[in-house]
């Protein structure tokens, strides 16, 4: 160490410096306070990188759990849900699934939508649920309870291009699409209901006329015997 007076170089563990006699003694306390301070930072320095080491491993553990979640779990899941509730390719369906969005597509192909039709037209085009409702009600209940947020499901057609793609929509268990209220259906069900009214007024028709053919018939029969 230096005198803090003179410069002088000092050796040995002196109270006082030998050429100007400044006392050394608070120099040394300094000197001690600072070798203190050091020895505290270094000790900082060595503690936080192992508290860096474990958030790098939070964080690798972190992606590792959302990497088997959206590739691994969610799309078997749903297969398998798809599976159980029916809409596979084999019945006529094609699924296509965006995890990240959460969002499931059911794509109905022209055999499957010609049995929707019958099954609307049965119905009278009213507001009536459908099976194929009630199922899509089902899987979309399913999915809901066995994945994280709210997925929207929804199974559309491209069979007719004057018809919603759209035929019915869930929001997690929530249905908030239905074709039955859709202007088409309405539409569709007018129509019905008018083929029923000119149905009825033909038949009265012919009713009427047969009633009056009959009439006459027997006039002519009953003038000649």
């Amino acid at each position: 160490m230096f005198c803090p007076k003179c410069g002088y170089k000092i050796e040995g563990n002196l109270k006082f410096c030998p050429k100007c006699g400044q006392k050394l003694t608070e120099s040394k306390q300094a000197e001690k306070s600072k070798n203190i301070v050091k020895k505290a930072v270094k000790g900082n320095f060595s503690k936080k990188k192992p508290h860096k080491k474990s958030s790098i491993i939070v964080i690798v553990a972190i992606v590792a759990i959302l990497f088997v979640y959206f590739v691994v779990y969610v799309p078997t899941t749903v297969n398998a849900v798809m599976k159980k509730s029916n809409f596979t390719s084999g019945n006529g369906y094609r699924v296509s699934m965006n995890a990240v969005k959460k969002e499931i597509d059911i794509n109905v192909d022209t055999h499957q939508m010609g049995s929707i039709e019958s099954a609307l037209d049965n119905d009278h085009f009213d507001t009536s649920k459908l099976a194929i409702e009630e199922q899509l009600a089902i899987a979309a209940n399913s999915v809901d309870s066995k994945t994280i947020g709210k997925w929207t499901i929804q199974l559309r057609q491209s069979t007719y291009k004057d018809t919603d793609a759209v035929l019915w929509q869930f929001s997690g268990k929530d249905e908030i699409h239905r074709y039955q209220n859709t202007a088409a259906c309405r539409k569709a069900h007018q129509v019905y209901l008018q083929r029923e009214a000119d149905q009825a007024q033909n038949d009265q028709e012919n009713s009427d006329a047969a009633g009056v053919a009959g009439g006459i018939a027997g006039g002519v029969l009953g003038w000649m015997f």
